[in-house]
């Protein structure tokens, strides 16, 4: 049953996870690497891959890097569950526009899930293989845009289903 406690615990825990992995990156922002993370996501090439990784590695922080997305995947699953869940829950118990905002929600929710996870995934697959790869960097480097897109709206739109959930109480 999907309850309005159980989207709120599952959503909050979300944004949570996503601090501890925003900490769990900080020590990949290295000088050699201003960017941190973001280099990663967005080089778009193996040669870009191999730089950022060699200079993790240089740096001692290779292991960070492997902690931190997987803590990414983790941080992916509580924030599109918790997301989802607030989506069926306005369109469950919702009227009008808050029915139109679980819509939304749940359609924002799939598209983070999607491309974050694959993003991250093909990340973590050339940061364990040791080396970049052209496919595997340019696709997770596509995915970018799309995912801080739908990150936004699966911040925005639960707020948004709570306040015309409020005004309409």
């Amino acid at each position: 049953m999907i309850s309005r406690r159980r989207f709120l615990i599952v959503w909050i825990g979300g944004l949570l996870a996503f601090g501890v992995a925003i900490w769990l990156h900080l020590p990949l922002t290295i000088d050699a690497v201003p960017d941190g993370i973001t280099a990663h996501q967005r080089a778009g090439t193996a040669e870009r891959i191999n730089d950022v990784q060699t200079a993790w590695s240089e740096a001692g922080v290779y292991r960070n890097a492997f902690t931190a997305m997987v803590s990414d995947l983790a941080f992916i699953a509580i924030y599109t569950l918790g997301s989802l869940l607030g989506g069926l829950y306005f369109l469950k118990t919702g009227k009008g526009s808050a029915r139109t905002v679980g819509a939304l929600l749940v359609f924002s929710a799939l598209v983070f899930g999607a491309v974050d996870a694959t993003e991250t995934w093909l990340q973590l697959e050339q940061l364990t293989d040791g080396r970049g790869d052209d496919a595997k960097a340019a696709i997770a480097a596509a995915m970018y845009w799309p995912k801080v897109g739908s990150f936004i709206a699966c911040f925005l739109l639960p707020i948004i289903g709570l306040i015309l959930e409020r005004r309409s109480a």
